[in-house]
């Protein structure tokens, strides 16, 4: 029985190897962890890379104009592609692909399902028109609506409106068909996870790392996965709170 709540390694954790390296997705899997967050973009040669910033560097170009070996070299480091993390934890850890484009719902979840079978990943994006696609690819895969969107990405008189929207979401996760959200820390203490537990959602809260809210959210009944780039530590907590 998965312990809960579930902890799951931000990209691959950081305790251990710098994140969303191959070295961090294989530290996850001794982490303890059983869910592994991997952000997923593409390159302009048609590669699924896991990279979570649209540019290569601050200032560099978008990571949408450059091939894959063109950012492993503005990168200095293999950005690991999409299908070898997931090979990497098939059957070991549930795979949190968190889509931070639109376009290519289908190509993904179908090949995620090849590889991981429809129990072994869950999907997250900030987009609706993005869980509704990959809900209506793939109904029994678990599509959840992300909530905590950067202030700098909306439009100007837009904000209060969007803060609203995730403060209050049933009404959008019920028309885009998700299954659950995954809600910035902050807002899944103010208004998210009663709201979820008054619809039902499977519910994820991310980004956590201090103690004292590791250990406040590790002890509350209506959060089913925990992300945090401490995945180690949040285990560990977690243990020590059971016994």
């Amino acid at each position: 029985m998965t312990p809960r709540p579930a902890v799951s390694a931000h990209r691959g954790g950081s305790e251990r190897a710098a994140p969303a390296t191959r070295e961090a997705y294989e530290d996850a899997l001794a982490s303890g962890a059983e869910y592994v967050e991997l952000d997923v973009r593409r390159t302009a040669d048609g590669i699924l890379v896991v990279h979570h910033d649209p540019r290569a560097g601050r200032t560099g170009p978008p990571l949408s104009t450059l091939t894959h070996a063109e950012l492993n070299e503005r990168a200095g480091y293999p950005v690991p592609v999409v299908d070898e993390v997931m090979e990497l934890v098939a059957g070991k850890l549930v795979a949190h692909l968190d889509l931070k484009e639109t376009g290519y719902e289908r190509e993904l979840i179908d090949r995620a399902v090849a590889l991981l079978g429809e129990d072994g990943l869950v999907a997250t994006t900030l987009e609706d028109s993005s869980v509704a696609a990959l809900t209506a690819a793939r109904p029994r895969v678990r599509t959840v609506l992300s909530l905590g969107r950067d202030g700098g990405d909306i439009r100007r008189g837009r904000l209060v409106r969007t803060r609203i929207g995730e403060l209050l979401p049933l009404r959008r996760v019920r028309a885009c068909g998700a299954h659950g959200v995954a809600a910035h820390w902050r807002l899944a203490r103010a208004t998210v996870l009663r709201e979820a537990a008054r619809g039902g959602l499977f519910t994820m809260v991310w980004t956590v790392n201090e103690d004292a809210a590791l250990r406040g959210f590790l002890g509350d009944p209506r959060v089913d996965v925990l992300v945090t780039d401490r995945p180690r530590r949040a285990v560990a907590l977690r243990d020590r709170a059971s016994h």
